[in-house]
């Protein structure tokens, strides 16, 4: 019975078919993870820069339409 089931692992630790998707997946989480850091630290700095350039392009439409 031991036999059996020290084959059976064994056949499982040698079994790589998962392994790049398993790679694959860790990789999407480790990018995403730094997505969520990088949005958290400029978040401030990005939202005063959008601002900036919507006022710019709502100078410019109001200049444009007077």
């Amino acid at each position: 019975m031991k036999l059996v089931k020290y084959t059976r692992f064994s056949r499982l630790a040698k079994d790589t078919r998962g392994a790049g998707m398993v790679e694959y997946i860790i990789l999407v989480g480790v990018v995403a993870l730094l997505a969520i850091v990088a949005f958290k630290y400029f978040n401030a700095s990005v939202k005063t820069k959008v601002n900036q350039q919507a006022d710019t392009v709502n100078k410019i439409n109001g200049a444009a339409t007077e």
